[in-house]
């Protein structure tokens, strides 16, 4: 059962009623029907259940593997050798891109996905359930075509309040009700699952067929995170210099197999890229056919295996990283995103024109950074208004606002001027400007160029251009982004402080 992040509106409103005054149940009786489920599913949260079933989405059959274990859960759907997913690890939830790299939904706890996986595992009939903080309380039955479902309030420490539908007569769980809004998923064809447990093979949303799952088996191995891409940092860290450019982008020499390359440290990309020409001086043959990439605009490539990657003396193992055939003339060969920054604690110094990168370590000082599709977003001060924007080392500019944002708040900036941004796959027009003043991390700059540009899918984003006023450090693992002032740097000023 796929619990993805976009769950709000994936529940199965039932026509429902209560029994009008009938007493509630007495604890006796709850605890009777805690102990009848737990029997009746053979308490599936003790087992790694692995689950398969195919899902149809824009026209083209992924392949979808699920499994589960307690409270953890994980879903793999795989486009022929793509395969991309989600992650749930008892507390919160993480994307996962095509190279099993993971990073977090949210810094909060996922308490809606917390109380969905303790119903559906039926860990909440566990006696340690309401030792650990868990609460259970019943309600007034419902009824439904004639027969009386008991309906328990369940709420994890830390989770959402969901209620499960119950049959008395068999003790499993029909369904999931939430009150605001009033919305149940629907379980049925329940089967047992080898000797072990009993689950339900088929789940029905709003009336439609969810999931059908094809086959459900109990395996022995423990259910395991995804790894991602961990480079190895046996030589210590390492700093490499920023390649000489005309722009503030950060790209250094690398190595990809024994072909020296020019490699971007994008922190506004979700994976990795190679340029074709690149590819095709490695004899790389793509995987399985072609896939669809966005950016500003759309357009077909394929998806490569290449082999280790070094970086100074990080070497990153092989990886599957997309071919982008108009890369080159960019100035460089390789995109180093969200797999390079996951697992390294990845620090740009702009004035002194190098990069420095080591493991990541213990925690260290920073502002909170969240993730919006792989990309880290902080809270930037626009003026008076505050923005969550993407931090995009990637864009040479400095405040890139989507057009939908700028016409929502055109109070931002004055257009003196018309612009086209160019990106991967494209180019697409944009309104300039400056905007009086940009805060974010303490510090505020006056006077600074800004865009809005047409096409991009979020609020915003900040670029090289403003970050090269500071030595940046990205702490992925621990969800922070250190900003140190540039020596001598005039126009960076303490939030608040106004020049004279």
């Amino acid at each position: 059962m796929r619990f993805a992040t976009p769950l709000a509106a994936v529940f199965l409103a039932v026509s429902t009623s209560a029994m009008g005054a009938s007493p509630q149940p007495s604890t006796s009786s709850l605890e009777a029907l805690l102990a009848k489920s737990r029997t009746a599913s053979g308490a599936p949260y003790r087992y790694h259940i692995v689950s398969r079933s195919r899902e149809v989405r824009d026209g083209q059959t992924l392949e979808v593997t699920t499994e589960t274990q307690g409270l953890k859960y994980r879903a793999t759907s795989c486009l022929r050798e793509l395969c991309t997913g989600f992650y749930f690890d008892g507390d919160r939830s993480y994307q996962v891109n095509y190279n099993d790299t993971m990073l977090p939904v949210s810094s909060s706890v996922d308490g809606l996905q917390l109380t969905l996986r303790a119903i559906a595992s039926y860990a909440f009939t566990d006696p340690d359930f309401r030792r650990d903080g868990g609460t259970l309380v019943e309600r007034d039955p419902l009824v439904r075509n004639g027969t009386a479902y008991r309906r328990v309030s369940i709420a994890p420490r830390l989770g959402a309040l969901l209620d499960a539908v119950i049959d008395p007569a068999t003790g499993l769980v029909r369904g999931v009700i939430s009150e605001e809004p009033r919305y149940v998923f629907e379980f049925t064809d329940q089967r047992k699952i080898g000797d072990r447990a009993t689950l339900p093979y088929a789940i029905s949303v709003n009336g439609n067929a969810l999931t059908q799952y094809q086959e459900r088996i109990i395996v022995d191995a423990p259910l395991e995170a995804p790894k991602g891409i961990v480079p190895d940092f046996s030589a210590g860290g390492t700093t490499v210099p920023m390649q000489p450019r005309d722009t503030d982008r950060p790209v250094v020499p690398c190595t990809v197999g024994e072909q020296p390359a020019s490699c971007l440290l994008d922190t506004g990309d979700s994976g990795l890229a190679i340029s074709l020409e690149l590819s095709e001086k490695l004899n790389l043959e793509p995987v399985a056919g072609s896939y669809d990439v966005h950016g500003v605009g759309q357009y077909v490539t394929g998806i490569v295996v290449a082999p280790s990657l070094h970086v100074g003396s990080a070497t990153y193992p092989s990886a599957k990283y997309v071919v982008l055939h108009d890369l080159a003339r960019y100035g460089y060969d390789v995109i180093l995103g969200a797999d390079a920054f996951a697992h390294a604690r990845v620090t740009l110094d702009f004035a002194g024109r190098q990069v420095r990168l080591d493991p990541s370590a213990a925690p260290q000082g920073g502002q909170p950074i969240a993730f919006d599709g792989f990309v880290p977003v902080m809270t930037v001060g626009l003026d008076d208004l505050d923005a969550l924007l993407q931090i995009d080392t990637g864009d040479d500019g400095t405040v890139d606002l989507s057009g939908d944002y700028y016409r929502r708040h055109p109070e931002l900036f004055t257009a003196t001027g018309a612009a086209s941004v160019s990106g991967l796959g494209g180019s697409a027009a944009a309104t300039s400007g400056t905007i009086s003043r940009v805060r974010f991390a303490g510090f505020e700059l006056e006077r600074q160029p800004i865009v809005a540009t047409n096409g991009l899918s979020f609020d915003g984003h900040i670029g090289s251009g403003l970050l090269q006023h500071f030595i940046v450090t990205f702490d992925y693992q621990d969800g922070l982004a250190g900003f140190v002032p540039r020596p001598d740097d005039v126009s960076v000023k303490p939030a608040g402080a106004r020049a004279i």
